[in-house]
């Protein structure tokens, strides 16, 4: 890309790639702000690992969709890229260097997610507790240790 290429970079050159990287990383689906099947698939599987027979379990469980967010704040999307409170930026080690990455953010937030499970390999208390556990020991996202983890609420079904 031509703007991280230039040697001598200006104000307005890194705040395009922190804009590109912004963007890059946010996750989305039909336009609106979303954590993406697979991410709380990957959370559920790791938590799950870290019980006997984990790996059966994580293949038991299929998330359905997208999980979108709900926080506070705006939905348009280029609304929101224009919001610093939405924006993370540190310092990374790349190779040897310390390079600035920006990072979408949400301090406040929450999304229902649905599930499908085989009952005959795993029942709704495990689930419920692998995604617990997953919120509350592995994250979801970069620097999902810190800013990844997330607490859940069982919803009953009508």
């Amino acid at each position: 890309m031509a703007v991280t290429a230039k040697r001598k970079k200006t104000v307005a050159d890194h705040r395009r790639i922190a804009d590109i990287e912004w963007v890059g990383k946010l996750w989305t689906h039909e336009g609106r702000v979303c954590i993406p099947m697979d991410a709380l698939e990957k959370a559920f599987e790791e938590a799950a690992k870290t019980r006997n027979g984990g790996a059966a379990l994580a293949a038991a469980v299929v998330v359905d969709e997208p999980a979108v967010l709900e926080y506070p704040g705006p939905t348009d999307l280029k609304k929101l890229a224009k919001r610093e409170d939405f924006r993370f930026r540190k310092l990374v080690r790349v190779r040897r260097a310390l390079t600035p990455r920006t990072r979408p953010i949400f301090n406040e937030w929450s999304a229902v997610v649905n599930v499908t499970y085989l009952a005959s390999v795993i029942n709704r208390e495990q689930v419920v507790d692998f995604f617990g556990l997953a919120g509350s020991s592995v994250g979801i996202g970069d620097w999902r240790k810190k800013f990844g983890r997330f607490r859940i609420e069982e919803i009953p079904i009508c």
